[in-house]
């Protein structure tokens, strides 16, 4: 076996390009063993191993200075906190990773109920109780005209984050029962799902019968299709018994449309 390749067979060894290693040479991090009196690179055959371990740590987020750094130190104990660091930043990003496919998963749960669903049908149904973040906001700019809603929602996202919350889906608005009650659209708050103690006012919705209504339009069909649900509500003999939640069923992908809204409501009822 050969006791030095050159610069392209080396390359070719780890997998690599020739450009690769002249700018690991010019970085001081990676130099051939050997260079001939013509200027040809020849890298021992064991920097293969030196090669895979920079090619690791750069995989897991370290600069070119600190592996610099690292091999010009040539000192097992920074060799050794320099891994630690490391497997910090994998276990890190593999929470991160984590946190991510939750989220698309209930993003695909989400997506598929409103594509299932039938548009404004009242429906009941038990539910278990669950815990939200809520953020007050001013109904007054919702229901007004222009990017309102949106700016509101930002807010939102924006306060949450701040507050140390994992901002997830499904993110809604909550009617007050006052208003829920008379069938007035009135939403006072945002909300994101949360966990029982967190951060920020983090309320329990109860478990129990449900009625739930779906439907897609702007802010003004939205106030009436509310208001006609809750009048369906009483014309069944039940009444509303809490505070209505207005799930946003990621709108902008099912309607292509900035300016309608798919929602799903419910509202606890006796």
């Amino acid at each position: 076996m050969k006791t030095f390749l050159k610069t392209g067979e080396f390359a070719r060894l780890c997998h690599t390009t020739k450009e690769t290693l002249f700018h690991y040479d010019r970085e001081g991090i990676l130099k051939p063993e050997h260079v001939s009196a013509n200027g040809y690179r020849h890298y021992g055959i064991k920097q293969y191993f030196d090669f895979d371990l920079i090619s690791l740590l750069r995989e897991t987020g370290s600069t070119l200075g600190e592996i610099r750094s690292y091999r010009e130190a040539c000192d097992p104990c920074a060799y050794l906190r320099l891994l630690r660091e490391r497997a910090g930043v994998l276990r890190e990003e593999q929470d991160r990773l984590a946190r991510r496919e939750a989220m698309l998963r209930k993003l695909v749960a989400l997506t598929e109920e409103a594509l299932a669903a039938e548009y404004d049908i009242l429906l009941f149904e038990q539910r278990k109780p669950e815990w939200v973040a809520v953020v007050p906001t001013k109904p007054e700019k919702i229901l007004g005209s222009g990017g309102n809603v949106v700016e509101c929602y930002a807010d939102c996202l924006a306060h949450d984050m701040q507050q140390g919350n994992v901002v997830d889906p499904p993110l809604g608005m909550v009617v007050p029962e006052k208003n829920a009650c008379r069938g007035e659209f009135w939403p006072c708050c945002f909300f994101t799902r949360a966990e029982e103690g967190g951060p920020g006012d983090v309320r329990e919705i109860p478990g129990g019968r449900y009625a739930v209504l779906f439907h897609k339009g702007d802010v003004v069909s939205q106030a009436g299709a509310f208001r006609l649900m809750v009048a369906e509500v009483e014309k069944k003999g039940f009444c509303v018994s809490g505070d209505a939640y207005l799930y946003d069923q990621m709108s902008c992908f099912l309607t292509g449309s900035g300016a309608e809204y798919v929602t799903k409501y419910i509202v606890r009822v006796e």
